[in-house]
């Protein structure tokens, strides 16, 4: 693998994300509480619009996470690489309602040329796991994170 992102600068860029007008801002209120190469762990308390109908945490939501979460081991866990999502799946073991407190842990178990491979875990606060998931990403096109912020600044 090669060398990884700074962890101060993952910080950063974890910061700015969830402020814009896009999807990304549904992760306003999730905590990044670890980060390591590879590594991240996140943690929030579940509120009425993370929820479905039933009032458990909604599906679709912890999909989105375990997608924001893997992208962000890549990125920690390579030069700062970015990718697109090929595959992703999940299985949901238990609910998690309203006020309860959740920790997504997720993982790049491998990174080669084009593909990277990912994987994550959701965890109540027993430490029971109530969602796994695995996602295969595309990180071939060598863009990285540092690109799509001098982008990004450049469009300011």
């Amino acid at each position: 693998m090669a060398a990884s992102m700074s962890i101060s600068a993952f910080k950063q860029i974890w910061k700015m994300l969830p402020s814009g007008k896009n999807f990304d801002r549904v992760f306003n209120k999730i905590n990044m509480v670890a980060v390591s190469p590879g590594r991240c762990r996140c943690e929030m308390t579940v509120e009425e619009e993370h929820t479905n109908g039933q009032g458990t945490l909604h599906g679709g939501f912890t999909m989105s996470l375990l997608d924001y979460m893997t992208f962000f081991t890549v990125v920690t866990g390579t030069s700062g690489q970015m990718g697109v999502s090929v595959r992703a799946n999940m299985n949901f073991l238990q609910s998690a309602k309203v006020g309860e407190k959740v920790a997504m842990e997720a993982e790049l178990v491998k990174a080669g040329k084009t593909l990277a491979f990912t994987k994550a875990d959701l965890f109540n606060a027993k430490g029971d796991v109530i969602a796994q998931g695995q996602q295969t990403i595309y990180i071939g096109n060598n863009v990285t994170i540092q690109d799509m912020i001098k982008s990004k600044m450049e469009q300011l």
